[in-house]
């Protein structure tokens, strides 16, 4: 009897059980080591990929809040493993821009391996006309310091201001507002220049978030000075001494800067004459306040009497 040909047989038999032994194996480890697997990834921002056309068309986004979305993925562990939040990308163009609503078509970075879906398939986005208007600039000086600093004077008096209509239209107004923490550190100077950002506001000194022509400008801040100085009458053509008066008070307190005070000795008052104590021996008299001076204690006047 030929054996061979049962020999034959059996071989096939056992090479095509060892093929579907080899798929099963195969088929059971990609489905325990590589599975299928799900993942959502939310809140990633949406990025409109025409912003620059969109400008120069005269428009911007607007608001800007809340332009996210979520996306699904579906695919093998090994490559959705792969994905971060950080590395997906979400976006759309914005087709023929008109004020108001524009509805966009979203589409990802996501590689042809893994399903992805979109939540939204599209995503409405708000245009608004971009404009531009001139505000004035303000130097704000916090309350605890406004008695040490007797001027501050930035390098600009009105700044542009542009951004969507709606949020232009209420500012008011550019502040820059000193750092006093800073100015601790130079007490003993005269005078500083101090680089201060610049922050748009309306009237009811509420921040509006809009784009200010320059980010920051130099602020020149002169601290107060105090020198006690004569008050001295101005006598006109009058025939009489000064020694022959009496005068209430007699110094006063000057309030200014440091140039400006070293140049002033005396406070005079306003022109006197005789006639002025024809019916009266005392009289008050407007003192001559030079200007970017202040007298402490607001005083504006003196009592003069002849003795």
């Amino acid at each position: 009897m030929n054996k061979k040909p049962l020999n034959n047989k059996k071989n096939i038999k056992t090479k095509i059980i060892s093929v579907a032994a080899a798929v099963a194996l195969w088929m059971y480890v990609i489905a325990v080591v590589d599975p299928e697997d799900r993942k959502v990834i939310e809140d990633i921002p949406i990025t409109i990929k025409n912003t620059q056309q969109i400008e120069k068309e005269g428009y911007v986004i607007y608001p800007k809040d809340h332009m996210t979305t979520d996306i699904t993925l579906e695919g093998k562990l090994s490559e959705i493993q792969k994905i971060t939040k950080n590395s997906v990308s979400i976006y759309g163009e914005v087709i023929n821009p008109v004020e108001g609503k524009n509805t966009v078509s979203l589409s990802s970075n996501i590689s042809s391996h893994v399903s992805r879906e979109i939540k939204e398939s599209s995503f409405v986005v708000n245009l608004e006309k971009k404009i531009t208007k001139k505000v004035p600039v303000k130097i704000e000086i916090p309350s605890n310091y406004k008695e040490k600093i007797h001027s501050a004077n930035g390098e600009y008096k009105y700044l542009k201001v542009s951004g969507p209509r709606s949020l232009v239209d209420e500012v008011s107004y550019v502040s820059a507002t000193i750092n006093t923490d800073k100015l601790e550190k130079m007490s003993d100077k005269t005078q500083v220049v101090q680089e201060i950002y610049l922050l748009a506001f309306t009237k009811n000194k509420k921040p509006v978030s809009v784009d200010i022509e320059i980010k920051k400008m130099d602020v020149e801040i002169k601290f107060a000075i105090e020198k006690e100085v004569e008050v001295v009458p101005n006598l006109g053509n009058w025939d009489i001494t000064r020694d022959s008066l009496s005068i209430s008070p007699e110094k006063v307190t000057i309030i200014g800067d440091n140039e400006t005070l070293k140049n002033i000795e005396e406070i005079s008052t306003n022109r006197l004459n005789e006639e002025d104590f024809s019916n009266a021996s005392s009289k008050k008299v407007k003192l001559v306040i030079p200007d970017d001076i202040k007298i402490k204690g607001d005083i504006e006047e003196v009592q003069i009497s002849k003795k």
